[in-house]
């Protein structure tokens, strides 16, 4: 008792590191929950709409139907037809494309031999973007000229045919219309909050009761090695449940019940549940290996980001290369993001989808086993030293 006492006096002055990263957590989601709530994003989808100037020294019909199309889909601008001009536009980026109709590129468009002017900002997704809008527009025009309609007609035509819009119905797979649930999002960052805080608690107190004279007077006193360490696996696991606790009741705040609501609920707590005992033993880890406390905010960013950046957790699964995936296999937020995937993608579980999920799961604990048997190691090296 005397041992986990003194593990609890530790803990409580370092607490407020780890209370510190959970409440920065905490509050970019309120932040992010109340701006998508403010801005309606969450049910709504609306394009951006592009300042986009159109220069027609022809003034035929050409011209007119790209004026109409740009201003139908994007945002017409009228500027002077000088050189000067439509660079300072560009740069200041009051426009983000200039289409250019000259002198006889419809007599020649007709023929198939020459095309509209672009100036766009080079490399800019924008560009990209319009060329393949205004190149649809003239590849329907020549399809309509092909089939005997004339000119005038054909730009009639392309314009109505783009007018139209197909119906998209999302697929309801996981009951919320085809779209992840808000508490999904939330739970897809908690490894961050739980790495970051947990082991910037938990390596301090390992920190603390290495040093020589601490483990000799703790050598030498009545109460048995196991039971010393029967007493801090139990004041750290105490500290991870906090954690996981408070963590997941501050998602149910935030979002009606948030997972509680979910029939994935169990796996939604046990994913959430690995993450923190994966934190407890990297904090046993880290602890064990540093020596002071600005080796130990080294290692924190160090682990902490790098797995939460290469195992999904800030970039998409879907975003890594195959190299990254392939390295990312081996850490266990890759493996928590996975499980998060699933249950935000799916309702109901297959049963190949709790196969792969236990199989995450499994992954994750034995990462933690390992990172445990490892810690034992250095530290009964240490002992012997």
């Amino acid at each position: 008792m005397r041992v986990f006492k003194g593990y609890g006096n530790i803990i409580k002055r370092n607490i407020g590191i780890m209370v510190m990263y959970v409440c920065i957590f905490i509050g970019i989601s309120v932040a992010i929950q109340k701006s998508l709530g403010d801005t309606g994003v969450t049910g709504n989808f609306a394009a951006v709409k592009l300042a986009v100037a159109v220069i027609d020294r022809e003034g035929g019909a050409l011209g007119d139907t790209l004026k109409s199309y740009i201003q139908r889909e994007q945002k017409l601008v009228e500027i002077a037809d000088d050189e000067q001009t439509i660079q300072e536009e560009l740069f200041y980026r009051n426009i983000s494309y200039v289409l250019i109709v000259p002198q006889g590129t419809q007599a020649a468009f007709e023929n198939g031999e020459a095309e509209v002017q672009t100036i766009k900002v080079p490399g800019s997704s924008a560009g990209f973007y319009l060329d393949a809008k205004i190149n649809s527009l003239l590849n329907q025009i020549r399809v309509y000229q092909t089939g005997g309609f004339s000119f005038e007609e054909s730009c009639e035509k392309a314009l109505a045919l783009s007018e139209k819009k197909g119906q998209v119905t999302l697929l309801d797979i996981n009951g919320n219309g085809g779209q992840r649930a808000d508490y999904n999002y939330y739970f897809a960052y908690l490894p961050y909050a739980m790495l970051t805080g947990i082991i910037m608690c938990l390596s301090s107190v390992v920190m603390t009761f290495k040093k020589k004279e601490i483990r000799r007077r703790m050598t030498c006193s009545s109460v048995s090695l196991l039971r010393q360490n029967m007493a801090a696996t139990a004041s750290f696991l105490l500290v991870g449940m906090a954690v996981w606790g408070i963590c997941v009741a501050v998602q149910a705040a935030l979002y009606r019940g948030g997972a509680f609501t979910s029939p994935n609920c169990f796996w939604y707590l046990l994913n959430s549940f690995a993450c923190m005992v994966v934190a407890m033993t990297l904090a046993y880890l880290c602890g064990t290996v540093v020596n002071s406390v600005n080796a130990l905010n080294g290692i924190n960013n160090v682990v902490s980001l790098g797995l939460c950046f290469i195992g999904g957790i800030f970039v998409p699964i879907e975003m890594l290369g195959n190299g990254v995936k392939m390295a990312a296999g081996f850490t266990p937020t890759y493996w928590y993001s996975r499980i998060n995937g699933i249950l935000g993608d799916y309702e109901h579980l297959t049963a190949e989808m709790r196969q792969n999920i236990l199989q995450g799961l499994a992954i994750q604990l034995l990462f933690a086993a390992a990172c445990f048997c490892v810690t034992l190691a250095v530290s009964k090296a240490r002992q012997r030293e």
